[in-house]
């Protein structure tokens, strides 16, 4: 296998394709404020960042099974990589049962009023809406497991692929809901946003097994085994997912809370026009975590150091890009949401900037040190930042007195990462052509 012809392609044909989709996305946003409104399409997006939670529930499944099936396959041993697609389905199945039961109670005795600072809809109304945001969140959680599938046999594009698709069918249904005066509400976009994801998941994972047919997908290939090791790799996933949904999905509801849901709107757009950048530059990563781990089973180390200087490069893409957004960020809203929409606050911009380019950055080497699974540094470092976020944003959004306080934040919390994910990459890779050389 090349694997430098297998990135070229994953990386061209993934941003073609990510660029398409990226460019609905802007298209969709301003589409969306003016079928809410400014003020609900605050509530839409809060109510998002926290359903959103539930993809850390799956304790490190999804991840789990990318790294062990890509192991399998590159080895060839397909009956041991059925075993690991049943068991990983299973186990996602068992839980999203679980966070529904436990979601629909919460929000059965919750008042969304208090906790969206939304008085303009009734409580009944927005448990409605949040019910049915969990709904199709809990089903698309099982299925969106597709995508783990098309990263491990090294065709991330495909996902992009698959993203273009839902991201032009949920436009054209919004266009033509608008178009025909159809009732604009948070339960309608719902509704339209959760059926469109599950068809094109559906989809996508019948194509997958139709082209891998050596893997079998059979309940009946369930391993216990299997699931034991996918569990004790996926927990280190989990605590590192649910401190970056501490670290970066608390910010919407603690700018709702402290200054209200029209001030989301104005962060959200904002990170927005900045995270593009990271966005692209997943696109440009991703391939680069399955090739890892087939490197490290063939001990190609000279490609993972080759990588490295590759990905390094392509960084300094994104901080030339990153400047020429922060030097026209006002005219970039302007024209993109339109005249005076969105208020910018003050330093909001740079340091989404100095944000952007400390994750990408970073990322560079925390991909390489996933797909080799020892994240107990980058595990605890998380834990570091998720403890300290939450009370450092409260504090810098009350002192400074705008959102520029939560980003602020971010950056602080994940300033140990940048200096020593680099540092712990290359004493993974010595370490491991020690023992290469040994045996």
């Amino acid at each position: 296998m090349n694997k430098t012809v297998i990135q070229r392609k994953n990386i061209l044909l993934g941003l073609t394709f990510k660029g398409i989709s990226i460019s609905l996305s802007f298209l969709i946003v301003p589409m969306l404020i003016l079928f809410l409104g400014k003020t609900e399409y605050g509530v839409w997006v809060t109510v998002f960042s926290i359903i959103n939670w539930i993809f850390t529930f799956d304790i490190g499944i999804g991840q789990g099974l990318r790294n062990k099936l890509t192991e399998a396959l590159s080895v060839n041993n397909y009956k041991k990589a059925s075993e690991i697609v049943a068991t990983a389905y299973i186990f996602i199945i068992a839980f999203s049962i679980v966070i529904f039961l436990i979601g629909s109670l919460l929000i059965y005795f919750l008042n969304f009023q208090d906790i969206l600072n939304y008085k303009e809809q009734t409580n009944s109304f927005l448990q409605k809406f949040v019910f049915l945001s969990l709904f199709f969140t809990v089903i698309n959680f099982i299925l969106s497991l597709y995508k783990k599938l098309y990263l491990s046999v090294h065709k991330s594009f495909s996902v992009e692929v698959i993203n273009l698709f839902f991201q032009i069918f949920y436009l054209a249904v919004v266009l033509l809901w608008m178009f025909f005066e159809l009732e604009k509400s948070l339960i309608s976009l719902i509704i339209i946003f959760g059926l469109g994801n599950c068809i094109v998941a559906v989809i996508a994972t019948i194509v997958f097994f139709k082209l891998q047919k050596k893997i079998a997908f059979s309940f009946y290939n369930f391993n216990f085994t299997e699931g034991k090791q996918l569990f004790g790799l996926g927990i280190k996933f989990f605590i590192i997912n649910m401190c970056l949904l501490v670290i970066l999905s608390t910010d919407n509801i603690i700018i709702s809370k402290l200054l209200g849901p029209s001030f989301v709107t104005d962060y959200f757009t904002v990170q927005k026009a900045f995270q593009f950048l990271i966005v692209v530059f997943t696109v440009v990563l991703t391939s680069s975590w399955s090739l890892y781990s087939d490197a490290i089973i063939n001990k190609d180390f000279i490609w993972i150091k080759k990588n490295f200087k590759k990905m390094n490069f392509y960084f300094l893409g994104i901080l030339f890009f990153g400047f020429l957004i922060f030097c026209f960020i006002e005219d970039i809203l302007n024209i993109w949401i339109g005249e005076n929409v969105i208020k910018l606050p003050e330093n909001l911009a740079f340091f989404n900037l100095i944000y952007v380019l400390l994750f990408c950055y970073t990322n560079i080497y925390m991909f390489f040190i996933n797909a080799s699974n020892r994240m107990n540094l980058q595990m605890y470092l998380y834990v570091f930042g998720a403890i300290l976020n939450v009370p450092l944003s409260i504090f810098l959004v009350n002192y400074i007195g705008n959102s520029t306080g939560v980003i602020l934040s971010t950056i602080i919390c994940f300033l140990p990462l940048f200096i020593l994910m680099p540092l712990q990459s290359h004493n993974i890779i010595k370490k491991l052509n020690e023992t290469s050389l040994q045996s």
